[in-house]
């Protein structure tokens, strides 16, 4: 298998060499397929797809199979491949806190810094940092002189991928990637209505939070009314409006806000526990952005399992579970904030920087040096895809997908892609593709894609990619793509 899967890989990456756009879909698959990507619905959109027997080596459907699209999430499975490549699947982020400082007494004398690696699931559960504040009662302290530092060096200052829409940088989906956050850097505020008409409405945040300040007011409507709430921001990103009407009828509203600064309203949250156990910090609470390369550094090659020394001045360690599992929840999720945290952590780990650009360059040589992609054929900016710099063709995806199958951690890909019925929202259950479709979807703005593997019903093992750009019915798109993957598990030759 492992000698033709690599056949295949070779095949793939011979076919680039001709770029342009084909517009006659070829294949044995072709007379079933092609109506579907025709019609006055797709009058104005353009697909691309590649459908290859890694069993046979021959391709099964071939239609614009080398022209480049937005790949969306499935920008998702080049971080993966790439994650598992560079740091290995028993990679563990860590997330520390140092005391910095002389301890005398009860009383530090200097700074608590929590320091982040990008661990992706740190900041799923603001528990998380309970462990922390009971590490500092447990070690004597009770008095701090100094601040209390959230430090997010690890992976520098940015907090946004290049190629995003600005519209989407307030967006729950888009929060910001930080080497150190909390409660995935967002908040969820509720509205809850008061007793009667015209009674105050009752605002709350959650995780409750000293960071935020909410003002504006928000009152219960009348009987049967519409409920109509605004969020804005202020001059500053702590400051929060809430204003407008909410139905009595309504149970509760709900809506996200992103924190701006997720190294400092994790450091907030910790304090505000260190407060609850009787330890007082003199000084503020603040971010660090500004690179220790040495702490970078023993912390990477704890993180490797390379290194066990001691770390000066740590009274608490948190390791996250291993990459091999964080990548699975991040396909079976598609969750953005741990693909940029993983991406990034590949930067510093290659490229000895945790910027976007260290990241893509790690990327794109792992594609280009060890897949065999053809640099023409795809493009990286970020890691989760939600960068409209981002470009792949399908033949690209099917490569990587073909490299995966041999690949060292082979194994660790295949179990991260959710299974069709189990996973991927549901999609194609109760089909012929149920149990036997594993694939990573991807939506942004009017693009979908699909790619993935499928056992078909001869028992060949398929490997695909669709793509659809400018269509402006995502839902029929992916209806299509469902189709398609339901002809591929009753293929039969």
């Amino acid at each position: 298998m492992r000698r033709l899967v690599t056949l295949v890989v070779l095949v793939l990456a011979a076919t680039t060499g001709a770029l342009h756009a084909q517009e006659r879909p070829q294949g044995p698959l072709a007379r079933t397929l092609a109506p579907l990507f025709q019609g006055r619905a797709w009058r104005y959109a353009t697909w691309g797809a590649l459908v290859v027997s890694l069993t046979h080596g021959d391709t099964l459907l071939s239609y614009r199979a080398d022209l480049r699209f937005v790949p969306a999430s499935n920008a998702k499975l080049f971080t993966t491949a790439a994650a598992l490549h560079y740091l290995g699947p028993e990679f563990r982020f860590l997330t520390v806190l140092f005391a910095d400082g002389v301890v005398r007494n009860d009383t530090l004398d200097g700074d608590l810094v929590l320091y982040g690696t990008g661990d992706p699931t740190f900041g799923l559960d603001t528990a998380e940092l309970v462990p922390f504040a009971d590490s500092v009662v447990l070690a004597g302290i009770r008095h701090v002189r100094g601040d209390l530092v959230g430090d997010r060096s690890f992976l520098g200052q940015e907090l946004a991928g290049p190629g995003w829409t600005p519209d989407n940088l307030d967006q729950w989906f888009a929060a910001p990637s930080s080497a150190l956050g909390a409660a995935e850097n967002r908040i969820q505020i509720t509205v809850e209505p008061g007793a009667a008409r015209g009674a105050p409405a009752l605002v709350t945040m959650d995780p409750p939070n000293d960071y935020f300040t909410i003002s504006g007011t928000v009152v219960t409507g009348r009987p049967r009314g519409r409920t109509r709430i605004a969020v804005r921001r202020g001059r500053s990103p702590r400051d929060l409006t809430v204003s407008g009407v909410v139905s009595p009828w309504r149970h509760a509203w709900t809506t996200y806000a992103v924190v701006q600064e997720p190294a400092i309203f994790a450091a907030g949250l910790l304090r505000s526990l260190l407060v609850a156990r009787g330890v007082t910090v003199a000084g503020t609470t603040r971010g660090v952005t500004d690179d220790a390369p040495e702490r970078a550094r023993r912390l990477l090659a704890r993180a490797r399992g390379a290194s066990d020394a001691p770390l000066a001045g740590a009274i608490a360690l948190k390791r996250s579970a291993s990459l091999g599992d964080l990548v699975a929840m991040m396909n079976h999720r598609s969750d953005n904030l741990s693909a940029e945290l993983v991406f990034r952590c590949i930067g510093r780990s290659v490229g000895g920087a945790g910027t976007y650009a260290s990241g893509a360059r790690a990327v794109t040589r792992f594609l280009r040096d060890d897949v065999g992609i053809a640099p023409s054929s795809f493009s990286v900016s970020d890691g989760s895809g939600l960068s409209l710099l981002d470009e792949a063709t399908p033949r690209s995806l099917v490569q990587l997908l073909a490299y995966e199958r041999s690949a060292p951690n082979a194994d660790v890909f295949w179990r991260s892609l959710p299974v069709a019925g189990d996973g991927l929202g549901g999609r194609m259950e109760d089909t012929p593709a149920e149990g036997r479709l594993r694939a990573k979807t991807g939506t942004l703005k009017n693009a979908s894609t699909l790619a993935g593997y499928v056992s078909a019903a001869n028992g060949e093992e398929l490997v695909f990619s669709i793509m659809v750009k400018d269509a402006w019915r995502i839902q029929r798109a992916r209806q299509v793509q469902d189709r398609i993957g339901a002809t591929l598990a009753q293929f039969s030759r």
